[in-house]
């Protein structure tokens, strides 16, 4: 990412407390009871991955993949399942992991094609959410932290494919660069 800094926003102990804190709050509330985590991919995963290994209930895993065409940076509002989930839900109680709420409205479009398979609950887990940018009214159940409107990096999100790796969160803010 020429011409763009790369700014320390969560550090790899700030998001492992952060990740103990929702495992903890999870295993709570779901103790003797069956839960489906629906992971959307790609990048949800590195948060499903540490979040797995801290809770203290038994878990079935799911993985869903969606996509949201239109012209550059707008989206047509239209979402496609690229790849849906292939444990049954019906009368379980589900968990959708997604690393960052912004517009809410992928969010929103999974919670309720899920809700058609008639779980006995589908909640939100969020690592990340961006307030400022939501369009419709969805909150999660269980929320990592909030974050300014910035481009983020790292932990499983990326740009162009690239970034997943780190193990910190980072946002991206440009480099002012000298006139030539």
């Amino acid at each position: 990412m020429e011409g763009y800094r790369l700014n320390p926003l969560l550090s790899q102990e700030q998001i492992a407390s952060i990740v103990q804190h929702l495992a903890g709050q999870i295993s709570k509330d779901y103790g003797g009871r069956e839960l489906v985590l629906v992971c959307i991919l790609k990048g949800a995963f590195m948060f499903l991955s540490d979040l797995v290994r801290h809770l203290k209930v038994p878990v079935k895993i799911d993985f869903v993949r969606l996509a949201s065409y239109g012209s550059g940076m707008e989206t047509s509002g239209i979402i496609e399942i690229t790849k849906d989930i292939e444990i049954p839900i019906e009368g379980k109680d589900v968990l959708i992991i997604e690393d960052i709420i912004d517009s809410g409205r992928t969010l929103q479009f999974l919670k309720d094609r899920l809700s058609l398979a008639n779980p006995l609950s589908v909640k939100i887990c969020a690592l990340l959410d961006k307030k400022a940018r939501r369009e419709v009214e969805l909150e999660a159940d269980y929320l990592g932290t909030e974050v300014e409107d910035v481009f983020i990096v790292g932990y499983g999100i990326d740009f162009n494919e690239d970034y997943r790796h780190l193990p910190e969160i980072y946002y991206v803010t440009s480099v002012d660069r000298p006139k030539q």
